[in-house]
């Protein structure tokens, strides 16, 4: 009955879309933004997404239910799936209800509505956590398709299935190409996502295996609203060097190192012993975490899609990747020079792009002081500051949240993020000694989240007297009782 109805439906195409002999079907690969809606009902009937209705028709027209969408999903994104034989409580959709679930696209099934037309915001949400990616990515397909912000008809799910279909992850994906966008920078596209696995950082340097030890220093981040385009931070290249690739053992590739070197503004002092540099949108540089699938759905409208010349509003974009390991060197007026270290996770955050860098331990800025910041990979239009007194952060107050976790509050919002790889030292009335870090990108106003350090935990009825370690802060008669 299913093969005279697969035939039934691509029989009665011709007059679903109008007439006109059929094309061939092509490979999800091929898929673009405009492909002819004759073509994506064809792949889909021939993969056994789609079958007609008892008429022979496809209806493409037709609003889609929610039921409709999550058993094309579950079909044409190869989630785990095995048709369960239906009792007489059971509906036609139960088990690919039952894949979405346990495929984690729907967290609560009681309140799933099968027969209720599918919004595509909705759509959006369920194939972003089908292929393990963001949702702004999808948002930007369906508009490029001109069918975001509407209920979805059957034809709109089939057009945005196929395209979808070709950014699903793959173990096997290959490097379609590879270029140099500056001197910390590559971008890669391959022939399908990669595999979460191949993502991770010490994977990937075993993946990537270039010449002259070039290492990544972080992971590859696959690019907002592209298929399968990578962001990947490397050392600084060498000027004027041709490196080789090796990936996976199989593919060669020989690419030339970048002598771009990132444009920034301004160097500013921030604390005692740490400075920011910054760069802005408008002058046509951008943090990657604003256009990296991974940071999408918490950057909010920071978040971007760049084009595939990385262009945003018709605007060449210098993109600054991770800053992990990057150094700086610090310059006095009388010649001492200090080699300075990124402070992680602080590139850009609160919507700016600034990010700090430390000084050696024990070492502090010197009031009345004038200092030059240089950098092998960025340069500064205005890169001197002359250091004032600052003073340093105050704790009011610190809170249990649990055994672990604590929160830490200043008496004022610092308006940034000052609290970066900073501690605190807890002595107990028992006589022991716990030692909390900040837990990196938690701050909220002036509230950070600090973790007890090497398997510490809170002890019932002791007392502990708050102070911070080092200089960073003060904290005056500050306690914590843990009950």
């Amino acid at each position: 009955m299913k093969k005279m109805q697969q035939k039934a439906a691509i029989a009665a195409l011709t007059v679903l879309i109008g007439g006109g002999a059929l094309l061939p079907v092509q490979s999800a690969k091929a898929a673009s933004f405009d492909q002819p809606l004759e073509q994506v009902i064809q792949q889909l009937v021939s993969q056994k997404v789609l079958q007609g209705y008892e008429d022979g028709t496809l209806r493409a027209e037709k609003k889609i239910t929610n039921a409709e969408l999550i058993k094309m999903i579950v079909l044409a994104l190869d989630l785990p799936y095995t048709a369960e034989s239906q009792s007489g409580k059971d509906k036609w959709y139960s088990s690919y209800v039952n894949s979405a679930v346990a495929s984690g696209l729907l967290d609560n099934p009681q309140s799933f509505q099968p027969n209720q037309p599918a919004a595509g915001s909705d759509a959006a949400l369920l194939i972003a956590k089908a292929l393990q990616r963001d949702a702004k990515s999808l948002q930007y397909w369906m508009s490029e398709m001109s069918i975001e912000g509407k209920q979805l008809t059957r034809g709109d799910a089939a057009k945005l299935l196929v395209y979808s279909e070709q950014a699903i992850r793959s173990s096997n994906a290959e490097i379609v190409s590879i270029k140099a966008l500056n001197k910390i920078t590559f971008e890669v596209t391959f022939s399908a996502p990669l595999a979460l696995e191949d993502e991770t950082t010490d994977q990937a340097n075993i993946n990537f295996a270039f010449s002259e030890g070039l290492k990544l220093v972080n992971q590859p981040r696959l690019k907002t609203g592209s298929v399968a385009t990578y962001v990947i931070p490397v050392q600084t290249m060498k000027p004027g060097t041709t490196y080789s690739l090796n990936y996976k053992g199989k593919q060669n590739f020989t690419v030339a190192a970048s002598d771009e070197i990132i444009q920034l503004q301004n160097a500013r002092q921030v604390s005692f012993d740490t400075f920011e540099v910054e760069s802005f949108r408008s002058d046509g540089v951008i943090d990657y975490g604003y256009l990296i699938s991974a940071y999408a759905g918490g950057r909010g409208a920071d978040a971007v899609v760049v084009d595939e010349n990385n262009k945003l509003n018709g605007q060449p974009m210098q993109i600054i990747s991770s800053l992990a390991s990057r150094q700086a060197v610090l310059t006095s007026e009388t010649g001492e020079q200090m080699t300075v270290n990124y402070v992680g996770y602080t590139q850009s955050t609160d919507g700016k792009q600034e990010p700090k860098f430390r000084l050696p331990a024990g070492k502090t800025l010197q009031p009345g002081v004038k200092y030059s910041v240089t950098s092998d990979w960025f340069v500064l239009s205005n890169n001197t500051f002359t250091a004032q007194s600052t003073e340093p952060l105050v704790i009011g107050a610190v809170d249990k949240v649990n055994d672990t976790t604590l929160n830490v509050t200043l008496t004022a919002d610092p308006g940034d993020e000052l609290f970066a790889y900073r501690s605190i030292q807890l002595k107990g009335s028992d006589g022991t000694t716990l030692t909390a870090q900040y837990k990196v990108q938690s701050r909220k106003g002036a509230v950070g989240v600090f973790e007890l350090q090497n398997n510490g935990k809170l002890q019932a009825g002791v007392q502990y007297d708050i102070a911070p370690v080092g200089n960073w802060a003060i904290a005056s008669n500050v306690k914590l009782s843990s009950n």
